[in-house]
């Protein structure tokens, strides 16, 4: 990973060094793709403990032609790409981020024909001290080390 993508690899390494990643069992950081033609539907994250950040790589290009305005699978309220948290729609733009507490109800879509690739990662919620930070890392740790989650 760090000689494919040693820029990436650098911002993790950092974030991490910084103790901001959620380092649970429901802390995450991957590269996400969703082709055209796609979506996931709503849906929540299991707690308000980190916030998610979207980070566009590649975004289709708009396509503001009247035939793609009048397809049956695009919905004319919203972004070609795009996502819903709670009440309030957001457009992907490559290189700007977008951080969102996913314990909200939320969904993505693709309505274009290209795939849209983003990098994810879960992020400690700011309100969360570093004291109950450690705390609840220590409680996974144990868990894990229990056998109840996770590998040993």
């Amino acid at each position: 990973f760090k000689e494919r993508c040693p820029k990436t690899a650098q911002v993790i390494y950092d974030l991490e060094k910084e103790r901001m990643l959620f380092g649970t069992p429901f802390g995450f950081c991957f590269f996400s793709t969703l082709h055209g033609k796609s979506s996931i539907k709503a849906h929540s994250g299991p707690m308000n403990l980190r916030l998610r950040m979207h980070m566009p790589l590649m975004v289709p290009k708009k396509d503001d032609t009247p035939s793609a305005k009048n397809t049956k699978d695009v919905i004319p309220s919203r972004p070609t790409t795009g996502m819903r948290v709670a009440d309030q729609t957001r457009e992907w733009h490559e290189g700007s981020a977008i951080v969102l507490d996913d314990s909200y109800v939320h969904e993505v879509w693709n309505d274009s024909e290209e795939s849209r690739v983003l990098l994810l990662l879960d992020l400690w919620h700011p309100d969360v001290k570093m004291e109950e930070r450690e705390k609840i890392a220590n409680m996974f740790s144990f868990a894990r080390g229990k056998g109840w989650i996770g590998a040993k």
